[in-house]
């Protein structure tokens, strides 16, 4: 069982031409909404892969943008355990997403400051030995889920947990992307901030860089540089992350080498790009494996991983 907690969200993703200036304005050219929320999008990826998920998260509140974001959970065989009552004037989260044509986006929140709920750890389903997955949106709940779930016994892996006190521990897994540590486009720089941060802490760290491939190594593991898996054409660079994640966790809950596993990650990143927003194409175990196995180069750098 992997236990996915953290956020649960709408995605509107409207697609312009380009960001306006100040004072200016430009046509949206479409508009969609899509499920959300980096543990939404990493419990579908893992579902649809036929893993077996429980998603822990924020309230969704009441009305019509509740119904939307329950019906979109039921279409992935989703639902929602809460981790606590809602706050006062809770709202469904919703995150506006504009896609330039590049696939670089730009996010606008709401709701998403007032989603910690009144948190209660004995409604976590936490089982030794088992996944447990989180970021840290909800805060000091997404924290204390943490701790709660390593004081179980559970195998932690934990994406964009930040801080200096975040609860990293010897053993867990930790990743994140330049979006938010190390530094983009600089390898050198990237490959001894892991190295600090695995001497620090005793984590298995992965520090992603998108198109530049990515960092990641253990006491036990070489920190060194893997290269990325080429990409289709970028629709949409929402979600690549979540994708990471979750094709990380399927590869460690079935056992496979750590070199097997990052290799399917990064491929399953590279392909999340091809359409609007994390969920609306989910790549399959197939499609994911075909790209690694085209790659022979590739893969055999990431087959070396030891």
């Amino acid at each position: 069982m992997i236990l996915v907690f953290g956020t649960v969200c709408l995605d509107r993703i409207r697609r312009i031409p380009a960001l306006p200036g100040p004072g200016t304005y430009v046509e949206i050219e479409s508009e969609t909404t899509l499920l959300g929320g980096e543990a939404a999008n990493t419990a579908a990826a893992l579902t649809s892969w036929g893993a077996d998920v429980r998603l822990c998260g924020n309230p969704l509140g009441e009305g019509p943008e509740a119904d939307y974001l329950r019906a979109l959970l039921e279409q992935r065989s989703l639902v929602v355990e809460a981790a606590g009552e809602p706050p006062p004037r809770f709202r469904t989260p919703v995150c506006d997403i504009y896609v330039t044509p590049d696939g670089d986006r730009t996010m606008f929140g709401l709701g998403f400051s007032a989603m910690e709920p009144v948190f209660d750890p004995k409604l976590l389903p936490l089982i030794r030995g088992e996944w447990f997955t989180a970021e840290p949106n909800m805060g000091g709940v997404s924290r204390q889920a943490a701790r709660a779930a390593l004081g179980a016994g559970m195998k932690v892996y934990l994406m964009d947990f930040i801080r200096d006190d975040d609860p990293v521990a010897p053993g867990s897994i930790w990743q994140s992307s330049t979006d938010w540590a190390g530094f983009r486009g600089d390898v050198v720089r990237n490959t001894e901030w892991v190295r600090r941060l695995v001497d620090r802490t005793g984590c298995f760290a992965i520090l992603s860089d998108g198109p530049n491939g990515l960092v990641a190594g253990s006491p036990e593991l070489e920190v060194r540089a893997y290269p990325p898996f080429p990409s289709p054409p970028i629709v949409d660079t929402t979600g690549a992350g979540d994708m990471f994640r979750a094709a990380m966790l399927y590869g460690l809950s079935q056992d496979w080498p750590i070199g097997r596993s990052l290799a399917f990650a990064a491929a399953s990143g590279s392909l999340s790009v091809r359409s609007l927003g994390a969920t609306s194409l989910i790549a399959s175990i197939d499609e994911i494996n075909d790209l690694v196995s085209s790659h022979p180069g590739i893969a055999q750098q990431y087959a070396e991983a030891v």
